[in-house]
């Protein structure tokens, strides 16, 4: 009987509502405005997170570009400073070799010589009795030890001068060559990523007299981002650089290593015997903004971790604390990992497009 007293109830609200010619909504806020107006306070709130969720997810990819934009300015960054750094050694080649020839003695052999063209009526008894002549053959062998030596000289400065362009060579090839593969997973060896991310720091390595050690095991191939690699490996060994200069009075090693981590994925170690991290900064290291060096930015290792995180690996850091060095492992997976539905195109992977 309750059941049938309701539904006429409603019945009879729904026939004054229309013909009082309000709809449900409308008779709900004649007759409860309350209602109404809480309701549409929840519907504005509801709107406004939706709105702040948009522009998040939308500087949410806003970030990302520009990290991988700031990541390539890193690589490009460190090439324009090891190209500047290779030209201030072809200057001092060229300058070196410059003044060599200005002061070079050639023109004394043109004057000796001069005698032999045209000689005195008797050329033994000028070469045994005149003074001139009694030293002739002396300076003549001292003539041309000297050009000899000077010969030998100008020679490294030239094989140097090729050496260093050679190197430029290499830098600007291996920068083009990573700045059109961007964003392209492929298959590779671990140790060809190694080997060019020193071949970019060549030259430092010369300049502070850093002994280069390679421990590289047998591995399968990796599936990378070759860039991203790059940039990842290229601050490693230039943050491994700093940590040795800083330390001082010992030998710099530093010592890139390679080796299978997992069936699944492969360690690459860069260790230095630098300045080495103190714990309270270890757990901080990775943090975007931070540093211990005056002219750093924090940004290239909280960038090289999101950088091997979306290759589906990981960075990590070790030290033992102040003076004891630091070792970095770069945690890649291997080929044979990749899903089999990879839309692959020989060795390449085209990314998904955020």
């Amino acid at each position: 009987m309750a059941t049938q007293v309701t539904a006429n109830q409603s019945a009879t609200a729904e026939g004054i509502a229309k013909a009082g010619g309000l709809g449900a909504n409308g008779l709900a806020e004649r007759v409860c405005p309350k209602h109404s107006t809480a309701c549409k306070s929840v519907e504005d709130e509801i709107a406004r997170r939706q709105a702040l969720e948009t522009e998040v997810a939308t500087l949410r990819q806003r970030s990302k570009g520009l990290s991988q934009q700031a990541s390539m300015a890193e690589v490009a960054t460190t090439a324009l400073h090891n190209v500047g750094n290779v030209l201030n050694s072809v200057n001092v080649s060229a300058s070196v070799v410059a003044h060599r020839l200005r002061e070079s003695r050639i023109q004394n052999m043109s004057k000796a010589l001069a005698l032999f063209r045209e000689p005195p009526d008797d050329l033994a008894r000028f070469l045994a009795e005149d003074p001139k002549g009694r030293r002739l053959p002396g300076y003549l062998e001292a003539l041309t030890e000297h050009l000899t030596t000077e010969h030998a000289e100008l020679l490294r400065e030239m094989e140097a001068l090729t050496r260093s362009l050679e190197h430029m060579k290499e830098i600007v090839t291996v920068q083009q060559s990573y700045a059109r593969k961007c964003g392209v997973v492929e298959t590779l060896p671990a140790t060809e990523l190694v080997e060019d991310a020193l071949r970019m720091n060549g030259g430092a390595f010369e300049r502070h007299g850093v002994t280069i050690v390679r421990e590289f095991a047998d591995t399968p191939p990796v599936a990378v981002d070759k860039h991203k690699v790059l940039q990842i490996l290229v601050n490693l060994i230039r943050n491994a650089k700093y940590a040795m200069d800083e330390q001082g009075g010992q030998q710099k090693v530093l010592t890139l290593g390679i080796r299978p981590r997992t069936e699944r994925t492969l360690t690459i170690t860069v260790r230095d015997n630098g300045i080495g991290i103190a714990p309270e900064n270890l757990v901080r290291i990775f943090d975007h903004g931070f540093t211990t060096r005056r002219e750093g930015h924090g940004f290239g290792l909280h960038s090289g971790m999101t950088a091997a995180t979306e290759m589906g690996g990981k960075l990590t850091a070790q030290s033992e604390g102040h003076g004891k060095g630091a070792i970095f492992c770069l945690e890649l997976p291997l080929v044979q990992n990749l899903p089999e539905n990879n839309n692959a195109r020989g060795n390449e992977i085209d990314l998904p497009h955020s």
